[in-house]
């Protein structure tokens, strides 16, 4: 496999979860991996607000819907 070229890291506001090991609130952030080959890779990573150190891939859960 290529390695990227590029990564985009953006943070998620309106993400909402829990820390998997102790339930505190996690925050967020999508990871947008681009590779020579001009194929792009997105991943959503979450960790805990305290320091428990747990993060993880996560599915993205909203706060809010969407409102178009």
């Amino acid at each position: 496999m290529l390695s990227p070229i590029h990564n985009d890291v953006q943070e998620l506001l309106d993400y909402f979860g829990a820390c998997a090991d102790c339930g505190y609130p996690a925050s967020a952030s999508r990871i947008t991996r681009y590779y020579p080959d001009g194929a792009t890779e997105q991943e959503i990573v979450a960790t805990c607000g305290l320091p428990c150190g747990w993060s993880a891939t996560v599915p993205m859960t909203r706060m809010t819907r969407s409102h178009m």
